[in-house]
């Protein structure tokens, strides 16, 4: 039977039994909704103008790098109800027991880079809304933040479905608004097509969707296992693709017709388009970004007490301690987003760059084992033991993830390096396809022996291999 829905959650990394199911994936239409509709992803559709793109062409642009990059991440959502455990400590299966430290930091990079940018802009609004400074506001928001990611999983699948909900209504409103303004013919009177900023702009739009991997079925894990996979990638999906293209599309619209303005303070200017209902839309701005930061704690936390429970051998993870880790987690986000960088929009599209290269070549590893190698059959036990059947490194996997990185490197067109192939595409992107194709069909081709061998079907612990949280 589910704990009841007032407690704090009790388990961590460990497996969810099925007496604790519960659910429906219809939920992960609004976690994902939600996480998407964040301020953040506006932020990531006014790149596109910034790069030169019309915004005639960034409207397909944007559908299509988010249908693309939503579909890659959707499929690690049917890896929830199946296994019962998060999503990055099925890498042990992949990478080794400690082979799987090295996509689990930057996993956790990824949160705390996300969490940051979450801070900056929650940041914004909360200084508007209440009239206090930036650096307070992201102060209060860290905090509130960490709060829900400490109350855990049942919370925030109920707060997303508020998020969500809101956000949709705003961005649908502002978009409105935006395309009512009498100014608003000319967004479309340009329609001069570049091949190299479309290019980036769709591998800028599919890495937010494909950073989304390591999060992914952290948030369906307590699903039953019986739930069919098709509902829970197409919720997830339909969740993670409206809501990424709706919110970058307003981005790129506010970036368009707003130039500097837009550029200086984001959530100030989507504030004054709400006009009489701006603090719906600082609202709005918070609750999507909280849903997000919220994830990035949470997920942070599970990637540090993964790392420490292999490199300690620890057996428990106490209440405290899952505490202490979401408040160091918290904390160190709230460090970078105090010291971030002015020239925000430059910072964030380097980071979505630089998280693309390494993150793509771990999705496709972990996809094609759990489709196609191990087709979907894992020894649960297993996952936490060092000496057990996935061993303690992987080779073929950390040189499939290896190659699938330095692969990308001629590709690859960031500030820090621009590959000469990149140089000689004009500066279009597509290093992360690469990375994608080489990683997944290396670790399949090097998997010959378990592919021959497949384990028989899908075991799941009789007792949890960590013990469960008491309050």
């Amino acid at each position: 039977m589910a704990p009841p829905a007032t407690t704090v959650e009790q388990r961590s990394i460990d497996h969810i039994p099925e007496t604790e199911r519960h659910g429906s994936p219809k939920s992960l239409l609004f976690v994902w909704f939600a996480a998407n509709t964040s301020i953040t992803a506006v932020v990531t559709g006014a790149l596109f103008v910034v790069l030169g793109n019309t915004p005639a062409w960034s409207v397909p642009a944007i559908v299509i790098s988010n249908v693309l990059g939503g579909f890659f991440t959707s499929l690690h959502s049917a890896q929830g109800p199946r296994l019962g455990v998060p999503q990055m400590i099925q890498s042990r299966a992949q990478f080794g027991y400690f082979g799987a430290t090295l996509p689990l930091v930057l996993a956790l990079m990824i949160f705390l880079g996300f969490y940051a940018t979450g801070l900056v802009l929650g940041a914004q609004a909360l200084a508007s809304l209440l009239h206090i400074s930036r650096e307070l506001g992201a102060v209060l928001f860290a905090l509130m933040s960490t709060v829900l990611a400490i109350f855990g999983y049942r919370h925030i699948h109920r707060f997303s479905h508020l998020a969500a909900v809101l956000s949709g209504v705003i961005v649908v409103g502002l978009l409105v608004r935006i395309l009512a303004d009498p100014h608003a013919g000319t967004l479309f009177t340009d329609t001069a097509f570049a091949a190299a900023p479309f290019v980036l702009g769709v591998s800028l739009a599919a890495s937010w969707q494909l950073t989304f991997g390591p999060y992914i079925a952290d948030y369906s894990r307590y699903l039953p296992a019986e739930t069919r996979k098709s509902s829970t990638i197409g919720w997830t999906f339909a969740g993670s693709v409206t809501g990424g293209s709706l919110a970058m599309v307003l981005g790129c619209f506010a970036a368009a017709m707003g130039g500097a303005a837009f550029a200086d303070n984001q959530v100030g200017y989507l504030a004054d388009l709400g006009g009489p209902f701006w603090v719906l839309v600082l609202l709005a701005v918070l609750c999507g970004k909280l849903t997000g930061n919220t994830l990035s704690s949470y997920g942070g936390y599970m990637s540090v007490a993964t790392i420490v429970t292999s490199l300690t051998g620890q057996s428990r993870i106490t209440p405290r301690h899952r505490a202490v880790y979401i408040c160091l987690i918290s904390a160190a986000a709230l460090a970078i987003a105090l010291a971030a960088s002015s020239n925000f929009l430059a910072t964030f599209q380097n980071f979505l760059l630089f998280l693309l290269y390494f993150m793509t070549p771990w999705s496709a590893v972990n996809l094609v084992d759990y489709y196609w190698v191990r087709r979907e059959r894992y020894e649960i036990n297993q996952l936490f033991e060092p000496n057990g059947t996935y061993g303690r490194f992987n080779t073929g996997a950390i040189v499939a993830y290896a190659i699938g990185v330095i692969i990308q490197i001629p590709f690859m067109n960031s500030s820090l390096y621009v590959g000469p192939v990149a140089n000689w595409m004009g500066g279009a992107e597509v290093a992360w396809l690469l990375g994608l194709i080489v990683a997944g069909g290396l670790y399949y081709l090097l998997s010959r022996s378990v592919r021959q061998h497949p384990q028989e079907e899908l075991s799941a612990p009789t007792t949890t291999p960590l013990a469960k949280e008491t309050l």
